[in-house]
């Protein structure tokens, strides 16, 4: 693989919302050339995310998360890699040490590099996150748990 190769899109799908532990974790996929997705690795990924986010709080707490996150679980060419961000003080994207799993154990998730936030594929995500948490959460009208309805039923590519 050429590092500095063309720049193509990679598809990306939405997977379903995760509740727990009063978390409510967006998650998506994004598959590089030659990679399928598989869901045991996404619930692995997930299930690990889980563990290391620090507890939820409440979407009205001021000074701390609202309990609301997104994961990407990127089946990329070497490795599995999975960024968790979430949202605190309102306006401030957080994030834990990337996932990351080899294509040997495909659902066993260790630390990556820890100074990585994303491959540009990831960020795309991010950014399109970004733009909906402002629009959504900070600049639209209505209660806050129904600009939050409206935030975590809204996915890239719809």
């Amino acid at each position: 693989m050429n590092h500095l190769e063309e720049f193509v899109a990679r598809p990306v799908q939405a997977l379903p919302l995760v509740e727990q532990d009063g978390w409510r974790l967006k998650r998506y996929a994004i598959l590089a050339e030659g990679r399928a997705f598989d869901a045991a690795v996404a619930e692995a990924a997930s299930r690990e995310a889980l563990r290391r986010l620090p507890a939820a709080s409440a979407l009205s707490d001021a000074d701390g998360n609202h309990g609301v996150g997104l994961q990407i679980v990127h089946f990329a060419q070497v490795a599995v890699v999975s960024p968790v961000f979430y949202w605190q003080w309102g306006s401030v994207l957080a994030r834990i040490d990337q996932l990351r799993a080899q294509w040997a154990e495909p659902e066993v998730f260790e630390t990556g590099v820890a100074e990585v936030v994303g491959c540009i594929w990831e960020m795309e995500v991010v950014a399109f996150e970004m733009d909906l948490w402002k629009r959504t959460m900070l600049g639209a009208d209505g209660a806050p748990e129904d600009r939050l309805a409206r935030y975590l039923g809204t996915h890239l590519g719809e």
